[in-house]
């Protein structure tokens, strides 16, 4: 399953839908219908060239611009008719307004429907007093495909959403993690206690609607895994050192007494807890991700084969600049099939990024109405001070205020005539405004 495309009307920041294109998000995946290189695009060509990171879109945005907003529809669009388990806050629904609607051009592929099939899901919810009432539409086709149209998108009868109120198959298979991600210690975590209370699907996403949601210790899962099959394992570990390889730290395979894995940093080795919240948040998520694309993943394929999407909140949460740089390409490269959004403040993730990856989330301050542009300014490869500098970040310097004032006081000194102030600028333009020590 891949989203192609989502349309808020009167959800959070997102006002009623009157064919306003801010409104309708197209994202990024493997099989897009992407412009074909080395051509001229006709005028009428909309589509987007075909970035180097095909299956990643990035919400760039402010804090409150709709970023969580958009994956948490994102997810519920996947649920279709049981987004309901998803969707109890009544605050979804735009300040002032009664109702709303979530619609989502949907994928699907061979493991999702027979055949693969591309439908819309369409969701409204109406607040009423501290609830939310959700309702699917079950719709009759939008046209009646002929033997030979395989192409026609229609709303899905019931039945093709029969996966989705059951766990173990491979079909829908979503993944979404929200802002906080805290990994539950290994001996007090109880698996039979968290299937009691959610499905195993609605799992897969509860961390973007439960600040206090724990995540799944790898130490729970994968020696089971190494035990009944030994294959698969071998596929995690490689996996899982992939997506390590940007830091300091790689997986030993080895646990301690206590069934917490190491992670050799050098020939040091290190048991989960023990490592810094920084490389536990992290490490944590994708363990818990590999948890879950192992367990999602149709029957004789290999984990990088599996289809599906992922949504990742604050993806630079915790990570060093050097890391930030790095980690969103070496993500997509080793899950090629997945279909990724992250959400980020962070220049030096967005300058990972080609434009065609990078959506811009603004909100405008009279009418608080989110607008959201596709970033059509070539920003693969700037800098950070470069990329602060764009029409999106806005800022004119990303020196502090008291240097700039500093060094605008040098140069009015300069223009009056003081021939002592030129060398003074170029010296202060190296350094701090405090006594070095």
């Amino acid at each position: 399953m891949y989203i192609e495309s989502i349309t808020l009307s009167n959800i959070k920041t997102f006002p009623e839908y009157q064919g306003r294109t801010s409104n309708s998000i197209s994202l990024t995946h493997p099989d897009a219908d992407y412009r074909p290189p080395r051509t001229t695009a006709a005028p009428d060509d909309k589509r987007l060239p075909r970035p180097r990171l095909p299956n990643v879109t990035l919400l760039l945005g402010n804090n409150g611009a709709g970023k969580t907003t958009i994956l948490r529809a994102l997810a519920a669009a996947s649920f279709g008719p049981a987004s309901g388990d998803l969707l109890r806050d009544g605050s979804i629904v735009r300040q002032g307004e009664v109702m709303g609607s979530i619609d989502a051009q949907v994928l699907l592929h061979e493991q999702d429907y027979p055949g693969g099939r591309e439908i819309v899901s369409h969701i409204d919810v109406v607040r009423k007093g501290e609830r939310l009432n959700v309702m699917y539409e079950m719709a009759a086709p939008i046209s009646l495909p002929s033997s030979n149209d395989t192409d026609s998108p229609l709303r899905p009868s019931a039945s093709l959403w029969d996966p989705v109120y059951e766990s173990k198959n491979d079909a829908f298979f979503m993944v979404g993690y929200g802002a906080t991600r805290r990994v539950e210690r290994l001996d007090s975590y109880d698996s039979g206690a968290r299937t009691k209370s959610k499905s195993s699907r609605d799992l897969r996403v509860q961390s973007l609607f439960e600040d206090s949601f724990s995540l799944i210790p790898l130490g729970s899962w994968l020696p089971r895994e190494q035990e009944k099959n030994p294959g698969r394992y071998k596929q995690v570990v490689n996996l899982l050192n992939r997506l390590l390889k940007p830091g300091e730290y790689t997986f030993s395979g080895k646990q301690n007494d206590r069934g917490d894995y190491l992670f050799l940093r050098g020939e040091m080795p290190i048991p989960f807890q023990s490592l810094s919240d920084g490389y536990r948040a992290f490490i944590g998520w994708v363990a818990d991700l590999l948890y879950h694309v192992c367990y999602g993943c149709p029957s004789g394929k290999k984990l990088v084969e599996n289809c599906g999407v992922v949504l990742v909140d604050e993806i630079d949460l915790h990570l060093h600049p050097s890391w930030q740089m790095k980690v969103i390409p070496t993500i997509a490269k080793a899950l090629p099939k997945m279909q990724f959004v992250f959400t980020s403040h962070s220049p030096l993730v967005a300058g990972s990024l080609e434009w065609m990856n990078i959506l811009t989330l603004k909100v405008t301050s009279k009418t608080n109405r989110t607008i959201a542009k596709r970033l059509k300014q070539s920003i693969h490869g700037l800098d950070a001070d470069q990329i602060l500098l764009t029409d999106f970040f806005g800022l004119k310097s990303t020196m502090a205020q008291a240097k700039r004032t500093q060094l605008d006081e040098i140069t009015d000194r300069i223009r009056s005539g003081d021939k002592d102030a030129p060398l003074q600028l170029i010296r202060e333009l190296s350094s701090g405004t405090e006594a070095e020590g």
